[in-house]
């Protein structure tokens, strides 16, 4: 016998109903959390008293991909010390990202301290003097990795970076680096610029890297820096742990 017209209809009713109930129950889907990326650093530079490299080993970091951190590592103790107190040491600051190609991209700068020595007071006034003129609004050419292409240039806001020939910075041009001169020509339309090797940065970078640098899990990259500054990095990527 057919079934009559109204209970028909509530039964399909109650049927969407639980439908829409169960379909309520089911929650969306967690997006998986961004990677874990393991990063080893090993830098080596010349001690500047004793002409000898010296090698300090970060211990290795784990960082979620995207996030950054910030290591710091003691020097040796100084043997002339009584106190043993550290010579100096290293500060470093990790970003790692993974990317979707399975390679790590790390943005990496790398601080070298070196123990304090006594300062003469007129030559801290004429460093003084001679830094004031570098923040001037201008552009300033830091130093140079020739072999790389890069140069590093401070822009008129007290920033610096390591650009390439054709990088733009504060609307220059980098256009052409002559090694023999350590002349770098910039160019704005029809104006161009001569920026000499500031010389007395020379020092300071080569106890400064900044970088930025792509590897393979399991590979081992190195970057050389400025007087005898280089960086070797390695990375290793493992999933997040969910937390419950």
């Amino acid at each position: 016998m057919p079934t009559p017209m109204a209970p028909r209809l509530l039964l399909l009713a109650v049927g969407s109903l639980l439908t829409a109930s169960l379909g309520a129950q089911v929650p969306a889907p967690v997006p998986a959390p961004p990677p874990t990326v393991t990063v080893r650093t090993t830098v080596s530079h010349l001690d500047p008293k004793t002409g000898r490299s010296d090698v300090m080993s970060a211990p290795q970091v784990a960082v979620i991909s995207g996030s950054e951190a910030r290591v710091s590592v003691a020097g040796r103790p100084d043997p002339k010390d009584p106190k043993g107190q550290p010579q100096g040491g290293m500060e470093l600051v990790i970003a790692p990202t993974a990317q979707p190609d399975g390679t790590v991209s790390i943005s990496l700068r790398v601080v070298i301290n070196s123990k304090p020595e006594p300062v003469d007071p007129k030559a801290e006034k004429v460093a003084r003097k001679r830094e004031g003129k570098a923040h001037d609004g201008t552009l300033t050419f830091f130093s140079v990795l020739a072999a790389e292409g890069l140069f590093s240039i401070q822009d008129s806001k007290g920033g610096r970076r390591w650009y390439k020939l054709g990088a733009h910075v504060d609307g220059w041009t980098l256009e052409s680096y002559d090694k023999d001169k350590e002349l770098l020509v910039v160019g704005q339309g029809n104006t161009h610029q001569e920026l000499r090797l500031y010389k007395s940065s020379i020092e300071a970078s080569a106890s400064e890297l900044n970088t930025v640098v792509t590897v393979r899990p399991g590979e081992v990259a190195k970057v050389p820096g400025v007087g005898g500054l280089e960086v070797s990095v390695s990375a290793s990527v493992s999933a997040t742990p969910v937390a419950r």
